[in-house]
């Protein structure tokens, strides 16, 4: 396929689909991944849509969330270390919550393995999913309106059915940490549902990987001290960690 041919099929296929992933156009394409963020370059002169990791995507002023498509194929290894840890911490008869966050679905996946009889209280439609058949775990599902972005419920019937429950441990992720101002979100709905698992759980858990320490995002979560631990995929700087050690928040840091 000529480059030009390439372009106009790469262009298409983010119109139709909103979001396009870097190894499958590779694929479908057969040609290199390098090849595919060439062309990307050249696209991005007349056309504008948000490049990522991984991928890119069309941006919507409504919604500035990496649609789910993308973040499930990019900092895999990291997440991958984090579901496992974030396990070990999980006993048998607890009840916990898990955000629609991809590191969330990961958790899912090592829970499904563990064998571990426990209780998910869940926004996300891929985790529910991924545990469905699992017998020994009994699954909560928030619902409400499907954000299919994320492929995750959200809304005031997600927030209100929150208000009934409790977990034991709540494990929620975001779209950037800053030490002094908080935890926070590019999206206002998914931002009130990870509060909401937050208060309403005995031990706050924020799953991580250390891309997401910089600047703040939209909307705030939660206050950095109302965390009780953190498990992230790489160590920290010691300006940061000073900072958790301040507030007695535990680092678990999985390399």
């Amino acid at each position: 396929m000529l480059a030009i041919d390439r372009l106009k099929k790469i262009e298409e296929l983010l119109k139709e689909n909103g979001s396009i992933v870097i190894s499958q156009l590779s694929d479908l394409l057969d040609v290199s991944e390098e090849t595919i963020r060439r062309d990307l370059e050249k696209l991005s002169k007349t056309m504008k849509f948000t490049r990522v990791r991984g991928g890119a995507y069309l941006y919507e002023s409504s919604d500035t969330e990496v649609p789910v498509k993308i973040r499930e194929q990019i900092y895999l290894k990291e997440k991958q270390i984090i579901g496992v840890k974030s396990v070990s911490f999980i006993e048998d008869r607890d009840t916990i919550m898990l955000d629609s966050s991809t590191t969330a679905l990961y958790i899912a996946k090592n829970l499904n393995l563990s064998k571990k009889k426990v209780t998910v209280i869940t926004n996300s439609l891929k985790i529910v999913n991924e545990l469905a058949d699992n017998s020994l775990i009994r699954i909560i599902n928030l619902g409400g309106t499907l954000r299919r972005r994320t492929k995750s419920y959200v809304g005031y019937m997600t927030t209100d059915t929150l208000l009934d429950l409790s977990a034991d441990k709540a494990f929620v992720s975001c779209s950037s940490v800053n030490v002094k101002f908080g935890v926070t979100d590019n999206h206002n709905l998914e931002a009130r549902v990870r509060k909401g698992m937050l208060l309403n759980s005995a031990k706050k858990f924020l799953v991580v990987d250390y891309t997401k320490f910089e600047e703040p995002a939209v909307n705030k979560i939660c206050d950095i001290k109302d965390i009780d631990v953190i498990i992230v995929d790489r160590k920290l700087s010691d300006e940061h960690l000073d900072i958790l050690k301040k507030y007695k928040i535990e680092v678990v840091c999985c390399k």
